[in-house]
């Protein structure tokens, strides 16, 4: 299946780089087919996507080596099942405070007797064929949940004890104001809990990922041992590109430079 380049590179101690999708447009879904990067992180939490729009997004995708992570809006079972029935090979789940949320959603993820998982996937000539994906998708399918509260750091041993659990990733944004500091992500503080779940992570050797917004984030953490990166997303991309190139532009027209090379 797909998803063994995730796996065995984190099975290697190897890092694992991706990047968030998040514009509904499948143009910008094929330059994602194209791009060398180990995941491609699609975002049904923080935009209004359906299951049946995912599941144009995924075909847009093949046939590409990255596995295809997917975040539902919340943990929710049954959406879980829809969203790995269309052809997701891993699961990054919000908001896991707890053991037993982490237990719902790797629960979820997985047939019987490993889980509760409904059988009716839907798209697997993609992933191997039905004979195949029977075999292996409980292996295959890796769950990752999110650390995005001080409830959930309290509880980080109990949750990174669950069985079948792929690893977690840290959001600094919801971590940060959960600590009580909704406009200083970046505050010493914030950063130190964040090392202690690194910390966790490496004692138990459970992969630590990341939501960095930009390539010194990424790189820092990395140092530090962190196996998943997701690094910012296209929609971010934009809203920093954009501005940059509109200063540029009016820097050089402001100096000059433009009017005289056209007179010229």
């Amino acid at each position: 299946m797909r998803n063994s380049r995730l796996l065995s590179s984190l099975e290697a101690g190897r890092p694992v780089v991706g990047c968030a999708h998040m514009v509904q447009d499948l143009t910008v879904t094929e330059f994602f087919r194209d791009i060398d990067v180990d995941f491609v992180l699609v975002d049904m939490q923080h935009i209004a996507m359906t299951i049946e729009a995912l599941q144009r997004v995924l075909i847009a995708l093949q046939p590409t080596a990255a596995s295809v992570m997917v975040r539902p809006p919340w943990n929710d079972p049954v959406m879980i099942g829809q969203i790995l029935d269309v052809g997701a090979d891993a699961l990054i789940i919000p908001m896991v405070n707890t053991a037993a949320d982490a237990r719902r959603a790797v629960g979820a993820a997985k047939y019987p007797p490993e889980g509760s998982r409904s059988w009716g996937p839907r798209r697997t000539s993609w992933l191997g064929g039905s004979a195949e994906y029977a075999r292996d998708a409980n292996d295959s399918v890796s769950v990752f949940t999110q650390v995005e509260t001080t409830e959930a750091v309290d509880n980080l041993d109990e949750i990174l004890s669950v069985p079948g659990l792929a690893g977690v990733m840290v959001g600094p944004g919801d971590l940060a104001i959960s600590l009580g500091y909704i406009h200083d992500r970046d505050n010493a503080a914030v950063q130190q809990v964040i090392q202690g779940v690194l910390d966790r992570c490496l004692e138990r050797r459970k992969p630590f990922g990341f939501f960095a917004q930009n390539e010194q984030q990424a790189v820092y953490w990395m140092e530090r041992g962190a196996l998943v990166m997701n690094c910012g997303s296209d929609v971010g991309i934009i809203a920093a590109g954009v501005p940059e190139l509109a200063a540029s532009l009016k820097s050089m027209s402001h100096g000059g430079r433009v009017g005289a090379e056209i007179d010229g």
